[in-house]
């Protein structure tokens, strides 16, 4: 755990300035972070005028997590095709080293210094 204390930034969202505390150095990514919430917002409100701003924050944030649990899945999923391209090279690799000139299980030759 991190003994640097916190910092402080501002951020305004939909005509409203929040003031957070974030961990040193955080703050350049949670301005621009704060940016695109707000910009999404935005895009929101029209939308569904009648709605009030809490409404349409909760609807932003289920859009966010629905995003960010479709990239872990896609993330899985190629980690999973990863996994399984290595241990298939990998015994391509053994095969063609185990066979050819019977030099199976020597160590590689390092050249002369």
């Amino acid at each position: 755990m991190s003994s640097a204390l916190p910092v402080s930034v501002r951020v305004r969202i939909l005509d409203r300035e929040y003031p957070l505390r974030v961990a040193p150095g955080a703050e350049a990514y949670t301005v621009p972070l704060a940016a695109r919430g707000a910009a999404r917002l935005r895009r929101r409100r029209p939308q569904r005028p009648s709605q009030p701003d809490m409404t349409h924050a909760v609807l932003v944030a289920l859009e966010l997590a629905e995003e960010l649990y479709a990239a872990r899945a896609e993330t899985d999923r190629l980690r999973a095709r990863l996994e399984i391209e290595a241990a298939s090279l990998s015994e391509r690799i053994e095969a063609v080293l185990g066979s050819g000139d019977g030099a199976a299980g020597t160590e590689p030759e390092t050249p002369d210094e």
